[in-house]
């Protein structure tokens, strides 16, 4: 494992998917050893108190690798590290690398699309019978998909009841606001966070944004506005599909991360763009409404959801990420 081939991995390895894209693995080169850690300094405890997504996030960044990996025709074996200290830089797991076995196909089909795949917040081009079938072949062990037009606008509303739960409370929108990079000039809007672009926020929405976030939340909420103007119903329903990604209860967040990363590169593979819908799984109460839709088996937990659809004609925004630097440790 050399320095260059290091950052090289590390570098596509970054662009995993992490909660309000917080970005929190770091990696480190011993040798020919590999560690992954967590930086504490960037988790959420009014968003994630438990630190699920955290887990999910790193696992998925550990997927991130074994995708980069494979390309170089390399392939990974990792041991998860118990570590309960209080250091900022928590260690995750030890990976090491050895070359694919004769005969084995370099790389993984899933790992081209990587570099495309982007969150979309946008509006979705209108559905048609050819994209719900599509949409329905993503359903597997792991993932059931809604792509009856009833169905979609009863989860649209579960959506927005379960999503508001989450923002009427000061503390999630104060870390929410936090995070979000509302213009150009903000010194992280490349680097990490969710900035306008990615949101697909217009000039308004921007200011929008900030006000209702704001200072504006309590009285819109008083006078009845701030839950209509925070609605998503209408983009919701217009989607192909609501794509819901369950896994066993009780396994361990990590995996679960890396299992995500992988359906969400399906998504995009089938050629969607995607939206996680985080709430429908971290309400409670909206998590067992729509296993019960989706006729979950008890063994079953809802982990999170996507409203998917086919993006309309748009330039590309770049994701934004630290640097490699700033990943090594």
């Amino acid at each position: 494992m050399t320095p260059d081939l290091f950052r090289q991995l590390v570098a596509r390895a970054s662009l995993a998917p992490s909660v309000h894209n917080v970005q929190p693995a770091r990696w480190k080169l011993e040798g020919d050893r590999i560690w992954l850690f967590e930086d504490h300094k960037v988790r959420l405890p009014a968003a994630d108190p438990t630190g699920h997504d955290a887990a999910m996030s790193l696992g998925a960044a550990l997927e991130g690798m074994v995708l980069a990996a494979a390309q170089e025709g390399l392939r990974i074996s990792h041991d998860l590290v118990t570590d309960d200290g209080t250091s900022d830089m928590r260690p995750i797991a030890r990976l090491t690398f050895a070359p694919e076995t004769a005969g084995t196909p370099q790389g993984d089909a899933l790992a081209r699309h990587v570099i495309t795949r982007q969150s979309w917040r946008g509006a979705f081009k209108a559905p048609t019978d050819e994209g719900r079938q599509v949409a329905q072949t993503l359903a597997d062990a792991d993932c059931h998909v809604f792509t009856a037009s009833e169905m979609i606008r009863l989860i649209a509303k579960l959506l927005d009841t379960a999503s508001f739960t989450f923002t009427r409370r000061d503390d999630f929108r104060t870390e929410l606001v936090s995070w979000m990079r509302l213009r150009r000039s903000h010194p992280n809007w490349a680097r990490d966070g969710l900035n306008a672009d990615a949101m697909r926020l217009g000039f308004f929405e921007r200011i929008g944004a900030k006000v209702l976030l704001g200072f504006g939340f309590r009285p819109l909420l008083a006078c009845g506005l701030a839950e209509k103007l925070l609605s998503e119903e209408q983009k919701t329903a217009a989607a192909t599909a609501i794509v819901v990604f369950h896994r066993p209860k009780g396994e361990d967040p990590f995996v679960s991360g890396r299992a995500f990363y992988r359906a969400w590169l399906r998504i995009e593979a089938a050629g969607f763009g995607a939206s996680v819908l985080t709430a429908l799984a971290d309400d409670l109460t909206s998590a067992e409404a729509l296993a019960g839709m989706a006729e979950l088996p008890k063994d079953r937990r809802i982990v999170s959801a996507f409203r998917i659809g086919h993006r309309p004609p748009h330039a590309p925004f770049p994701p934004a990420r630290r640097s490699v630097d700033a990943l090594i440790l």
